[in-house]
């Protein structure tokens, strides 16, 4: 497919496109028959020297105009626009169709190829810059997509270590407390990293694939907690539905993982509730946890946040609604996303 797009998209190709395109366009109102070859090598003959002045004008004139040097691009275009008439002319005495141009007289016919050339210019030119600015227009765009594949890339590379950064200290907790359970929460890292390694990097998964692995990393986050935090996750029943959605991978991992390490508390209810529906072509997450206790607060990079907000940004641009909230004794999140099926 790539190879395709290579030669389709040539400047030869392109340009040898545009030139049969014109050619086909102007021989379809002259007077040329191209029914015969000789006809058609006529015909090409007379575009050629139409084409080649428009090209000219095109190449070496029209930038005096860009530069602003308007008396010497007014004299420059008269003058050439002459010589491409009286070329043309020329041609036609010599070989095109003598008795056809000549039955007027010299003046007449003259002026007639004088308006052709200049016609013919403004023409070929109109639609070589249309076809430049559309060329300009794609190339740009491409390159704003291949900035935004990286800067994704980028912040894929830096959203790993800090959710793994965050699971080794939950792993260093439990081995002080309870160390039999650690290779069994090792196993389950495993699996956590196993998804991050094969899906981290694609451009979408399905929700079904990154719900199971927002469960697992509940699962290993209730052998971390234990009973101390009362934790719900609510998700859809149908598995089909979730299946039949796309989304960015890692995109709600990020606010499960903030919940859970900003939320802990002695002094009232540790809780954490997240729920996850898909309605109306939308994915919504709603998280509610507790406040955190100021003397258990953990010092937070931000980096996680930062991330979320910088990809929804480029992924989702005007497609996503993300909220947050906070009262006396919770904090909600919200993130609303605009689904595409698969």
């Amino acid at each position: 497919m790539s190879e395709k797009r290579k030669w389709y998209l040539s400047v030869y190709v392109q340009e040898g496109g545009f030139f049969v395109a014109m050619f086909i366009l102007t021989m379809l109102h002259e007077w040329i028959e191209v029914d015969t070859v000789i006809g058609l090598l006529k015909g090409l003959a007379f575009f050629l020297i139409l084409y080649l002045q428009a090209q000219l004008h095109r190449f070496f004139i029209l930038p005096l105009m860009l530069k602003k040097q308007y008396g010497m691009y007014a004299v420059v275009s008269i003058v050439t626009t002459l010589a491409g008439a009286l070329l043309l002319y020329t041609a036609n005495y010599l070989w095109l169709a003598p008795a056809f141009y000549f039955e007027d007289g010299f003046v007449i016919s003259f002026i007639y190829h004088f308006v052709i050339c200049t016609v013919s210019t403004i023409t070929i030119m109109s639609f070589s810059l249309a076809r430049q600015y559309s060329i300009a227009v794609q190339n740009r765009y491409h390159d704003q997509l291949l900035l935004s594949e990286m800067n994704i890339k980028f912040l894929h590379a830096q959203l790993n270590p800090h959710f793994f950064f965050n699971m080794f200290n939950n792993l260093y907790g439990v081995s002080l407390t309870e160390p039999a359970r650690v290779p069994e929460l090792i196993l389950q890292l495993s699996g956590l990293m196993r998804y991050q390694l094969e899906n981290g990097t694609k451009s979408t998964v399905s929700i079904q694939e990154e719900i199971e692995f927002v469960r697992n990393y509940i699962i290993m986050e209730k052998e971390r907690v234990g009973n101390r935090c009362a934790i719900s996750f609510n998700t859809p029943p149908d598995s089909s539905l979730l299946r039949s959605y796309q989304i960015a991978p890692l995109i709600l991992i990020t606010l499960v993982e903030n919940a859970f390490k900003h939320s802990l508390t002695v002094t009232a209810t540790w809780f954490i509730d997240i729920t996850i529906e898909v309605k109306d072509h939308r994915l919504i997450l709603d998280i509610q946890n507790s406040l955190p206790d100021l003397s258990l607060k953990q010092d937070s990079t931000g980096i996680g946040l930062k991330n979320i907000e910088q990809r929804l940004e480029l992924l989702y641009n005007g497609q996503y609604s993300f909220l947050t909230a906070a009262n006396e004794d919770s904090y909600r999140t919200t993130l609303i996303l605009q689904l595409k099926n698969f």
